[in-house]
């Protein structure tokens, strides 16, 4: 009988230090495995940013359209590359004092440095395709599957459903959401962790350096045109575009994701200037995007 109560006791002790060693190796709360992770992050980082550094110095320096194209594509990804730097010295920080939880959200903002600088890499990859396929003798247009900038139309396909019924909305410098307004709504949608104490520059900057940006950039104060939300949005959820000049092809590749861009947000006519948009009708196409696959399930709620 003691016998057997001395093996109970070895088994129950076996049983109780293997679950505490799983429980201690589980990534979710080892605060090394995220250290671990965005150092595999960083390599990659490294070695995209050689890349596009190499397509730089192969780019003849009579075609000024391509050289720009690529260098401002490799400035982005060397922004990346700093923010991700600062992301690892947090997750250092984190590991150190053993906070996994903070150590997830710090590797949270590398993740989405390392989707940006791959996408990036593509656009500048299909620079010189693109360009060079310019000056090249005409032929059958190719395929270009990149966010490079190429030459072709594109044709906005809408879902067959009935016309929406929109209702009436003041469309003005007064009523308008502006550009650090948007900037602040998308990065609470991906779940940013940005610092309690930023400043509304601050929250424009990093997105900025995740190269998530209307194209032409942000510009405080500036009213938010329905361009804008297409191409930070695409941009947010690394979605591939046909042409990367063309906001309306932005738009195309949200739609063709499935999200209710001729529902929740104001009509886009090729032939006018697009429209401002408003506050609320960020806020409804941020909250049921998720119905498709933003960076975060978490929605955007009012203040």
């Amino acid at each position: 009988m003691r016998q057997r109560l001395q093996w109970t006791r070895v088994v129950a002790l076996a049983i109780l230090f293997g679950n505490r060693l799983t429980w201690a190796e589980s990534p979710t709360n080892n605060p090394v495995a995220p250290l671990q992770q965005s150092d595999a992050c960083v390599r990659r980082l490294h070695e995209i940013d050689d890349e596009v550094s190499r397509l730089e110095e192969k780019t003849p320096p009579d075609q000024a359209a391509l050289v720009d194209c690529v260098r401002s594509l490799a400035l982005k990804i060397k922004g990346l590359i700093e923010l991700t730097e600062e992301a690892q010295k947090g997750i250092q920080k984190a590991a150190q004092a053993a906070e996994s939880d903070k150590a997830m959200d710090y590797l949270g903002n590398v993740k989405i440095s390392c989707a940006r600088a791959e996408k990036l890499l593509l656009e500048a990859e299909g620079c010189a395709t693109s360009l060079a396929l310019q000056g090249a003798p005409p032929q059958e247009a190719p395929l270009v599957a990149t966010n490079a900038p190429v030459t072709t139309d594109v044709r906005i396909t809408r879902p067959p459903s009935a016309t929406v019924n929109r209702r009436f909305v003041e469309r003005s410098v007064q009523t308008c959401l502006h550009h650090e307004q948007f900037a602040a709504l998308l990065a609470r949608a991906m779940d940013l962790k940005v610092d309690p104490h930023a400043t509304t520059e601050d929250c424009l900057k990093m997105l900025a350096k995740l190269a998530i940006e209307p194209l032409g950039g942000w510009h405080l104060g500036k009213c938010v045109i329905v361009d804008n939300v297409y191409v930070a949005c695409a941009r947010a959820m690394n979605l591939k575009v046909k042409n990367s000049e063309d906001p309306l092809s932005y738009g195309q590749a949200l739609r063709d994701e499935g999200l209710a861009v001729d529902t929740l947000l104001p009509e886009r006519d090729p032939k006018l200037d697009p429209p401002f948009v408003v506050d609320f009708e960020v806020r409804a196409f941020l909250t049921s995007g998720y119905a498709a696959p933003l960076p975060s399930a978490k929605r955007v709620a009012p203040d």
